[in-house]
């Protein structure tokens, strides 16, 4: 297409303008490029190549650093996840052990003091039947002196003293089993 461009201005002649095309300049062009372009593919383009494959291959190993330490920060992040986890189920698991451990001993002094509350029931049992028991003996000698006392003044006389006992005994044995 250039050379199209060069033989249509070389046809046409005219005057000389800046953007006139001349075939001696366009061929002038044409060698200046075409040097230019030897001298740089054998200099300079060589050089940028390899520059621009080592960039290549920095970027890839970069690449591949950035993809395993990714890798590697995902397995660590999985492995803090798990061990979150377990560090939660035995939080729970002492939790539900130290309530446990609560419930027992809540149960176990509850129980101790239920058996506290009836031992000190059955003393207090006993030991109001010992003293019901001393009332009743107590009353039974006073009743047993009055009934004396009484007998010898209605007969006015007195009796030995085991048949008073013998005859007040019976009349307090009788009127303790009414009761």
């Amino acid at each position: 297409m250039s050379l199209a461009l060069v033989f249509a201005a070389a046809a046409e002649g005219g005057g000389g303008s800046f953007t006139d095309l001349k075939i001696s300049t366009a061929i002038w062009a044409w060698v200046a490029f075409l040097t230019t372009f030897f001298i740089l593919s054998k200099v300079a383009w060589p050089g940028l190549a390899a520059k621009m494959e080592a960039r290549e291959l920095r970027i890839a190993e970069g690449l591949k650093a950035a993809q395993e330490a990714e890798s590697r920060a995902e397995e660590i992040a999985e492995k803090q996840e798990q061990l979150l986890a377990e560090a939660r189920q035995e939080a729970q698991k002492l939790l539900a052990d130290a309530r446990a451990a609560a419930e027992n001993v809540k149960g176990d002094l509850l129980r101790q003091a239920q058996e506290e509350i009836a031992a000190e029931r059955d003393r207090a049992k006993k030991e109001i039947g010992l003293e019901r028991n001393k009332a009743i003996e107590e009353l039974k000698q006073v009743t047993i002196d009055l009934t004396l006392e009484a007998s010898a003044r209605l007969l006015q006389r007195e009796l030995r003293d085991e048949d008073h006992r013998r005859l007040a005994r019976e009349v307090v044995e009788e009127v303790a089993s009414r009761l």
